[in-house]
């Protein structure tokens, strides 16, 4: 089984990821970490973590890049 590891993604990625995270769950590790989003992140659900839209995701980063267009 090809396993999932966060080592793999860019940083550019992880930021994101973060993003997404802090936005849906403020930040609370205790109820799912950072680690576990990223390796259970569900591309078709969540929207794809390479594209900044703020119709796939309403965190900073995609609001920022929707600015600058």
């Amino acid at each position: 089984m090809n396993e999932f590891k966060i080592e793999n993604i860019s940083e550019e990625q992880y930021n994101h990821y973060f993003q997404k995270w802090l936005y849906q769950y403020g930040g609370a590790s205790d109820y799912v970490s950072l680690k576990h989003y990223i390796e259970n992140y569900n591309n078709d659900v969540e929207g794809d973590v390479d594209i900044y839209s703020t119709s796939l995701c309403p965190c900073i980063i995609c609001i920022k890049e929707s600015q600058d267009e």
